[in-house]
């Protein structure tokens, strides 16, 4: 007779695991296979995909309604220079900006890449770091491009709130461009009065908001169940949705925007500053983010709350369905509560940070800054070992062959 061989990986046995608990759960609770109700586990995906479309929804409506007051304000300022206003415009950026770093963690469907499933970049379009270029910026306020009809078509690194917020909070006169760009070659930069130059960045940071707040109005439209309602098509996948043929194809669609935590958050917006990668000092935080606005630390905040709103749940205090529920129901209640614990402990240690911002901090308490990493890690560990294990996920294209 042939010998049997069974398969003993870690990830087959959290697997046979998972589904002898998740059949004992459905004999329980109802669901079975005989009783001729869906399983407890289907049941939970599809009330999760529900839970997070309407969290997408809400989360872009609260961003686009802060995208309106930040064009309002800019738009202001540059009819007015005066300091009241420019104040006004930074404010409704940081809560603009508060608003859209929430929704960082939620980039599926029409804020994905086109290559994804219902993929229509708009999140590129509204804030495209780490692609982006102040140099770019710096050569539209010389040839003022972002007068141009064809402004909202221009390379992502010309518009969006990384335009927005260097217009507003940086006030030096200097350029970043080389020798050999034609702005500093050809002495058109220097040309500039102070006057003149502050003038154009107003105007420019005008245009640029209201570009955002068009972005943002085509965001809300698409999830929109009355106009593109993208939230019926999360709700539905299944064999007869064009986007997503099967549950698990929108699952895994909710799973890789998680992984902006682990990608953008922990490796670039972390580990470069922090001198653990790409980095040839003992620190570097010319690689944080929103250096001009100096808020990485509330960008940060921000990350988590958007990330916990669909870990756990999008209602206060981040109750309602969230993956944690759908672990449960699985019968992994111990990584539920391993993920919630975590979570937990990382913003514990972001609070930690006793200063205003990651660039104070870095000088001044670069050890709080690595333990806000290390627990960080501890979430992302669990995210793209266990979680992605037990729900027989697919890890993103980018994180394949990550070791860290």
């Amino acid at each position: 007779m042939p010998r049997i061989r069974f398969e003993t990986s870690p990830r087959a046995c959290v697997l046979v695991l998972a589904a002898l608990t998740c059949l004992g759960a459905c004999k329980e609770e109802g669901g079975g296979p005989d009783d001729g109700k869906p399983p407890v586990a289907e049941t939970a995906r599809k009330e999760l995909l529900s839970a997070v479309g309407a969290c997408v929804q809400t989360n872009a409506r609260t961003f686009q309604a802060a995208a309106v007051e930040l064009e309002s304000a800019a738009v202001a300022l540059a009819a007015s220079s005066e300091s009241g206003k420019r104040e006004a415009a930074r404010m409704a950026f940081h809560r603009a900006m508060d608003a859209w770093q929430v929704l960082e963690a939620m980039q599926l469907g029409p804020a994905a890449p086109r290559s994804l499933p219902g993929g229509a970049e708009l999140r590129d379009h509204i804030y495209s770091w780490p692609l982006v270029s102040r140099c770019a910026i710096e050569e539209q306020i010389v040839s003022r491009g972002y007068e141009s009809p064809d402004f909202p078509t221009m390379l992502v690194t010309r518009r969006g709130l990384y335009a927005v917020e260097y217009l507003l909070f940086y006030e030096g006169g200097d350029t970043v461009c080389p020798a050999s760009a034609p702005i500093v070659s050809g002495g058109t930069w220097a040309a500039l009065s102070a006057e003149e130059r502050q003038s154009r960045k107003y105007a420019y940071a005008a245009a640029a908001a209201r570009e955002v707040q068009v972005r943002a109005g085509q965001l809300v439209d698409a999830w929109d169940p009355a106009k593109g309602n993208f939230v019926g098509t999360l709700e539905t996948a299944g064999p007869d949705n064009a986007v997503y043929p099967s549950v698990q194809l929108a699952l895994n669609s909710v799973s890789d925007a998680l992984f902006y935590l682990e990608r953008e958050v922990k490796d670039m917006k972390l580990a470069r500053p922090l001198g653990l990668r790409e980095c040839d000092a003992e620190t570097c935080p010319e690689q944080l983010e929103s250096r001009f606005a100096a808020r990485s630390k509330a960008n940060l905040r921000a990350n988590l709350v958007g990330f916990r709103r669909v870990a756990e749940g999008c209602g206060e205090g981040f109750v309602g369905k969230g993956f944690d529920d759908l672990l449960e129901a699985v019968g992994s209640e111990p990584m539920a509560a391993k993920l919630r614990e975590r979570l937990v402990a990382t913003e514990a240690a972001l609070a930690a940070v006793d200063e205003p911002d990651l660039a104070q901090a870095l000088a001044q308490d670069k050890a709080s800054v690595r333990a806000f990493y290390d627990a960080l890690k501890a979430v992302t560990d669990v995210l793209k070992t266990e979680l992605v294990t037990v729900l027989d996920l697919e890890l993103p294209q980018s994180l394949e062959g990550d070791n860290d």
